[in-house]
């Protein structure tokens, strides 16, 4: 199927790459229905979280540990048991990115995770338990 994107434009996505997300995210709670889509380029880290409803609305993700790789998903077993989590080998996680008119000043959510259980394509944004972690960490040494 064909999903417009605000990035991308017209789309080719599988049913397999939707994601519901029954809270939403954190600030679009009215947003339900995601999908997860690779970058066009395949040497990009980056993945589009673009809303089904709202093309306007997309988020850039990065797996969290090409970032800072000590770093740990610490998030409570509520949020996991919520989107349905068994086995911590069904999870996927991403942080969102911000994208700054100056690349260089990029940045990181590490604090509040997209966690996606694979089996049911269920996901939660979470907050991380682990409070030494930022919203705003730098997406390249020497950033903001």
């Amino acid at each position: 199927m064909t999903v417009n994107t605000k990035a991308f434009g017209p789309t080719e996505v599988s049913e397999q790459q939707r994601l519901t997300c029954d809270d939403g995210l954190l600030g679009f709670n009215d947003i339900h229905s995601f999908y997860l889509i690779d970058y066009p380029d395949p040497n990009t880290p980056f993945y589009l979280l673009q809303s089904d409803e709202h093309t306007e609305i997309a988020f850039v993700l990065i797996d969290p540990t090409l970032i800072m790789p000590d770093y740990q998903l610490s998030v409570s077993d509520k949020d996991l048991r919520q989107i349905g989590v068994e086995n911590p080998s069904d999870v996927l996680y991403f942080s969102i990115v911000t994208i700054y008119d100056n690349p260089q000043d990029s940045t990181v959510n590490l604090l509040g995770p997209i966690v996606i259980n694979k089996k049911n394509h269920k996901a939660k944004q979470m907050i991380s338990q682990n409070d030494d972690y930022s919203v705003r960490y730098p997406l390249f040494k020497g950033g903001n």
